[in-house]
């Protein structure tokens, strides 16, 4: 009788098992259910109750899923169906025995759940790192004033003991006390530049300068430590190169800053290379290329991947005091300036480093009007004012205006570090600040002045120069403890007006 069955349900795996209207086997092909016919379905496993109640609902069909069957001592997983066919006709009942199947895939989707969980942990891992990262590094950044003020602070006091009259053991203990000091102070800005770059807070502040006369100095700086050390510094610019550029120039001398004091560390003896070349030129911008090559230690190739990694430091016989973030700083500075950066190096020869960057040119190439900066106050004049501003148009324009103040000796500086150093040299009647400049803004600067632990410091008033004034701005100032504001384009006779009557009024309190 289950022949005229087995075509319509014909496939290697199925087992088959007709069953009459009163739930007894007709017939069966099944290696699971052997001489079971005559019995009752029930009898063969308690699963088959549920199958009983069906049998009376006629030309329907039921599915049932990952069926677990205990026979002898045996657990089976089956799928099966239940045909109901019409009226006087026996029910078929369909399965496959997949016990195999469904172990694996058990198996699989344990080892995806435990993929998954593994993946979900690891993510979660990861984001809790990025976090505490993120949060450290906008911890350093934010408080970069705070970590700063007391490095500067000692260095003040450095200052005014070094214009006493002190024995030579105490000179030399402040000598040593200084040294310290500038290395802590080195360390901190490094520590502070990684973290304002990862954060997003790294600013880029082009201004027209003379890049040639910026080159100059860079040499004549290294070329004294060079010598100290029993080095040559030989130094070649392209005279293709253009006079005045538009770019940061205090980020592009850290560069070039970092790369030949690198360069001076690692080489015991012989000569460090500085070459300027323009790669190429027209009108609007030049490509420059920067390059310091040296006859030291030189890099293994193993570990030229790793030299620019934060913290990281070369195994050679080399006393290293520094803090391995040279070279990543320096690498993220040329990122940042969208230049790039390469190096070789063999070891027992030497390394070369070579920066590449793009340079818009300055329309204007003629020379700036030279801006006397003061460098010794003198006696006769009453009223010292400082001003820090790193445009060169700004300078010369202010230092006209405040020159119209009688006796008033003006004292230029270009950034807020050199603020803090002016500070503990003189008593300043006025500091002017520009609102935008490199190391340590204007409001950064003017919270340092704010916070000092001098009196003759922290109660000097304060002006701010803005290139770009709004009303917010100003507003904001003044909830700083900013006494004036002022903004481009300058106007002469309120300038005048504001400073004389900031300085008198701080003459009276």
């Amino acid at each position: 009788m289950l022949d005229s069955y087995d075509n319509s349900f014909k496939e290697t795996t199925n087992q088959i098992l007709l069953i009459s209207d009163k739930a007894i086997i007709i017939d069966t092909e099944s290696l699971l259910f052997k001489d079971c016919i005559g019995k009752h379905i029930k009898s063969l496993h308690p699963f088959f109750n549920s199958i009983v109640d069906l049998l009376p609902k006629k030309n329907e069909t039921f599915n049932f899923d990952c069926v677990n069957l205990e026979l002898d001592n045996c657990t089976y997983t089956i799928d099966a169906i239940l045909h109901n066919n019409g009226l006087n006709e026996p029910s078929v009942f369909i399965f496959q025995e997949l016990t195999k199947q469904y172990v694996l895939y058990q198996k699989a989707a344990q080892r995806k759940n435990l993929a998954e969980i593994k993946s979900q942990l690891l993510d979660y891992n990861n984001v809790n790192l990025l976090e505490k990262e993120a949060f450290k590094n906008s911890f350093i950044a934010n408080f970069s004033h705070e970590i700063k003020m007391p490095v500067s602070t000692i260095n003040g006091f450095v200052t005014l003991l070094e214009n006493t009259n002190l024995e030579q053991s105490q000179r030399y203990n402040l000598n040593v006390i200084k040294n310290t000091n500038d290395k802590l102070k080195t360390m901190i800005n490094d520590i502070i530049d990684i973290s304002k770059i990862e954060t997003g807070r790294f600013n880029i502040l082009p201004i027209r300068y003379n890049i040639l006369e910026e080159l100059n100095i860079i040499i004549e700086i290294y070329s004294q430590k060079c010598k100290e050390k029993g080095l040559t510094l030989n130094y070649t610019i392209d005279p293709e190169c253009p006079k005045y550029i538009i770019a940061d120039k205090y980020r592009l001398a850290q560069i070039v800053n970092n790369l030949i004091g690198n360069a001076i560390k690692f080489t015991p003896s012989g000569t460090i290379e500085l070459t300027a070349n323009c790669i190429t030129k027209n009108n609007d911008s030049a490509t420059l290329q920067f390059s310091v090559k040296d006859t030291g230690v030189g890099i293994d190739s193993t570990q030229i991947d790793s030299i620019f990694n934060g913290f990281y430091q070369i195994s050679n016989n080399i006393i290293n005091n520094g803090n391995g973030l040279g070279l990543a700083i320096t690498k993220e500075l040329v990122q940042a300036l969208d230049g790039e950066i390469n190096v070789e190096s063999k070891i027992g020869e030497g390394s070369t480093f070579s920066v590449t960057l793009n340079f818009k040119i300055a329309p204007n190439q003629e020379e700036d009007k030279v801006v006397t900066k003061t460098s010794k106050i003198t006696a006769n004049n009453d009223i010292k004012i400082l001003l820090a501003e790193p445009l060169k148009s700004n300078q010369a324009k202010l230092v006209e205006i405040i020159s119209k103040i009688k006796n008033s000796d003006i004292v230029v500086v270009e950034n807020g570090d050199q603020v803090v150093e002016e500070l503990h040299k003189t008593a300043f009647n006025l500091v002017i600040l520009n609102i935008k400049m490199p190391i340590m803004d204007g409001l950064h600067t003017a919270r340092f002045i704010r916070q000092s632990d001098f009196k003759l410091i922290n109660k000097i008033p304060i002006v701010i120069v803005s290139n770009n004034p709004t009303a917010a701005e100003e507003h904001h100032c003044k909830q700083k403890r900013i006494n004036s504001y002022i903004g481009k384009p300058f106007n002469q006779d309120e300038i005048i007006r504001k400073l004389k009557y900031i300085i008198k009024k701080s003459k009276l309190d």
